[in-house]
């Protein structure tokens, strides 16, 4: 196999270039038309169609982490992540149906207007927008520093450029242009990102001999696997866990994250939000089934040599740009479209973080006290939060730079830790009425300690490594693995077992649950000590709850509820005066009368 050349020609850059002046030009473009007030900066004049809304909430979601580590996970793992899509499409339908719907009506700019508004509270509010900034600005360094680490190990590019500059071109189109450049960006970005990881399949199954030998060579290698029912919640990826606990996962972004309920609440119509989530069911399932392929195809080409124990890449996230190099090498302008899908990605996530951020900040926490400014200058001091914003995440991903690999995983457990309750507080205030402010601080509070509790003790103790084997067995070998390539060969499976989870004992056992439920753990303790709390601090009545900040599936489970217990007739035969008011039997109606208060929403 023959070494990755790592060099751009004149047509990659071309195409590089391209892709991110394009993208700073529809900001100029929306600069030029004019972005006068923060109705049109951060909610785009509430005029967009459902089809560059679900293009750009699809971009936003998918990021350059998301293209690269994918096809690294199905590399290393095998294709159990593949059959994630069953549990993640449950995240944009409860967007469109459940959540989305109540955020559209009630017409917030910021998402943590509702917790104000639901718990009467405005220290329920800020706690919400300081979880969101905090994992919002660690996100930025990632989306930053993530793919430009990867590339720059491949390529000519170095790490400290690629931040810089695509750190700078965001920040520009994304601080002049607004929402509405953000949202056109993305669509134009998100083209870009399908057109090069199909040109990356496409050329992928060719050099490796075809689909046929594809799967063949996956399955030898035992990375074939869709439905391991094993109830152990230690091992790394389940069934149930890709259907249960990867819903929580997603379901920040679909549902209550502040970039998701912007584009919502930028469509024309209710009617134009909806779809615009609901399409992104069949984007998401062909996005992850892209990466997942691309994912076997990475296998079964460098199956009997693998790059990064032959030591010519340093971990499974430069796997794809090592291969792009590798394979495109003789075909210019190809590694550039790669580079720039990865870039889209990068752009897309960082432009709709900076754009929230900006909305987060200025309605959260300054517009309270700058009640008489007036809506022009408020505009021009949005501007100015993103393109701060912009300048903190280009430092941030240099402060990930310097810290090494090992702070950036810590990075990536806080981000997901400040999500859990965040989805805690939403699920407390729209699904249960007897929650209170108290109860909603503290199950928060419990929520996120609880979370950063198992990431830092996973961190520390290092959870049973369940990757799959590789070889540098047939390094030695000329041409490829689409050549009459057999495991037999050059790696004997029949001396390897899958690693147990039974040589962990103690609390170890807890620090080596599979990542993917430390977000359920987190939201579920969220939501319990949040009603219990409630409850021993004076649970809150249904009738001071508002029915417009409560999802209306709940209100209507209740509403049956109710209609069924008044079905009930008590032993006493007193059923019958209840309407009247007299001789009613409390305490058997107690039952089935406090069970509605909590359900309905």
């Amino acid at each position: 196999m023959k070494q990755a050349v790592g060099r751009f020609s004149v047509a990659d850059y071309i195409v590089f270039s391209a892709t991110l002046l394009i993208s700073a030009a529809i900001g100029i473009f929306y600069a030029i038309k004019g972005q006068t007030s923060t109705k049109q900066f951060l909610m785009a004049d509430r005029s967009m169609k459902y089809l560059p809304i679900a293009l750009s909430v699809l971009a936003s979601f998918f990021s350059a982490s998301t293209l690269l580590g994918t096809p690294a996970e199905i590399y290393q793992y095998g294709t159990m992540y593949w059959i994630s899509t069953f549990g993640a499409i449950l995240a944009p339908l409860s967007g469109a149906l459940l959540f989305g719907p109540m955020f559209f009506k009630i017409k917030v700019v910021s998402v943590f207007q509702y917790l104000e508004l639901r718990f009467k509270s405005k220290a329920v509010r800020l706690f919400g927008a300081f979880l969101y900034i905090l994992r919002a600005t660690i996100a930025l360094g990632i989306f930053l520093f993530g793919p430009s680490t990867a590339l720059s190990a491949v390529t000519e590019f170095p790490t400290w450029a690629v931040i810089v500059v695509v750190g700078v071109v965001c920040t520009f189109y994304t601080s002049i242009g607004g929402l509405k450049a953000v949202i056109w960006t993305d669509v134009f970005q998100t083209l870009v990102m399908l057109a090069g990881m199909v040109a990356v399949l496409i050329k992928g199954f060719l050099v490796s001999g075809g689909g046929s030998q594809v799967w063949d060579i996956n399955y030898e290698g035992k990375r074939i696997e869709f439905f391991n029912f094993d109830i152990d919640p230690r091992v790394r990826h389940t069934f149930w866990s890709m259907i249960i606990a990867i819903v929580i996962v997603w379901l920040p972004p679909y549902a209550i994250d502040q970039q998701m309920v912007q584009r919502f609440s930028s469509a024309k119509s209710l009617t134009d939000a909806k779809i615009a989530l609901l399409l992104n069911i069949p984007g998401m399932i062909i996005m992850i089934t892209l990466c997942s392929m691309t994912g076997q195809v990475l296998f079964s080409y460098y199956a009997n040599c693998d790059p990064i124990k032959l030591g010519q890449i340093n971990n499974a996230n430069q796997l794809l740009p090592y291969f792009v190099m590798d394979v495109f090498s003789n075909t210019p302008g190809f590694p550039g479209l790669f580079v720039s899908s990865i870039f889209s990605g990068a752009l897309s996530s960082i432009s709709s973080a900076l754009n929230s951020m900006a909305a987060v900040t200025w309605e959260d926490f300054l517009k309270p006290c700058l009640k008489n400014v007036k809506d022009e200058k408020a505009t021009q001091i949005t501007k100015c939060l993103a393109a701060a914003y912009g300048a903190l995440g280009i430092g941030v991903a240099f402060l990930v730079k310097e810290l090494g690999g090992t702070v950036l995983q810590a990075s990536l457990s806080l981000n997901g830790a400040t999500g859990a309750p965040l989805i805690g507080l939403f699920v407390l205030g729209s699904c249960f009425t007897s929650t209170n402010w108290v109860g909603a601080i503290v199950g928060g509070a419990f929520g996120l300690g609880f979370s950063l509790w198992f990431s830092v003790g996973t961190y520390i103790v290092k959870p049973i490594n369940f990757k799959l084997p590789v070889t540098t067995a047939g390094c030695n070998l000329t041409g490829n693995t689409s050549e009459s390539f057999s495991f037999s060969d050059t790696f004997d499976y029949t001396n390897w077992t899958r690693p147990s989870t039974d040589s962990l004992t103690g609390i170890d056992n807890l620090y080596g649950l599979s990542y993917l439920w430390f977000p359920f753990l987190g939201t579920v303790s969220c939501v319990v000590i949040g009603l219990v709390v409630s409850y021993v601090t004076g649970a809150t009545k249904q009738v001071d709850v508002d029915p417009s900040l409560q999802l209306r599936f709940f209100h209507k489970l209740a509403t049956l509820f109710g209609s069924l217990s008044l079905l009930v007739k008590p032993g006493d035969g007193d059923s019958g005066k209840s309407k009247t008011g007299k001789k009613r039997n409390t305490h058997k109606r107690a039952g089935p009368t406090a069970f509605s208060a909590i359900v309905e929403a």
